[in-house]
């Protein structure tokens, strides 16, 4: 049997000047969604503290989850509430919910996770979006209506 080659995720993080407006972004992303404009599978709303730390106030899960990383993705957002006990037993968890257990790959998301949500700045609140975009266009388009920015990368997991 050919091993699989890791498929890259494209993780999109919108930051804005108002919390509310994190808001109003999350709800249009989930039309643009809907309208076939994008294909995300998972939206967050997450706020950081003056203190650099995070709380998920919202989340969206847009598509069947049914790769491990994903899973490892969701119990680690989950698991952050908790600090870094959490943060490890999310990931686990989530990880073991998906079907992994290699400890190596679980690094490597909990990397990607840290560096993706580095982006929100403390005392901001933003969205991380995961998934395809068609057109940048239109998430730029997004950032500059409610005068925000976007951050894009793709990483393998």
């Amino acid at each position: 049997m050919a091993k699989k080659e890791k498929q890259p995720y494209h993780i999109v993080t919108f930051t804005f000047p108002e919390e509310a407006i994190s808001y109003q972004a999350f709800s249009k992303l989930k039309k643009y969604h809907s309208d076939g404009l994008v294909g995300f599978e998972q939206l967050v709303v997450i706020k950081r503290e003056e203190n650099g730390a995070f709380s998920f106030e919202d989340a969206a899960q847009l598509a069947p989850v049914n790769k491990s990383t994903k899973g490892a993705l969701i119990g680690m957002a989950v698991g952050i509430l908790g600090g870094p006990f959490g943060i490890l037993f999310g990931t686990l968890t989530g990880g073991l919910i998906g079907g992994t257990k290699d400890v190596k790959h679980m690094q490597g998301i909990q990397d990607t996770f840290k560096r993706t949500v580095g982006n929100i700045e403390p005392g901001q609140t933003g969205v991380m979006a995961i998934g395809d975009e068609f057109d940048p266009s239109i998430l730029d388009g997004l950032a500059e209506e409610f005068g925000g920015t976007v951050t894009r990368t793709d990483e393998e997991l």
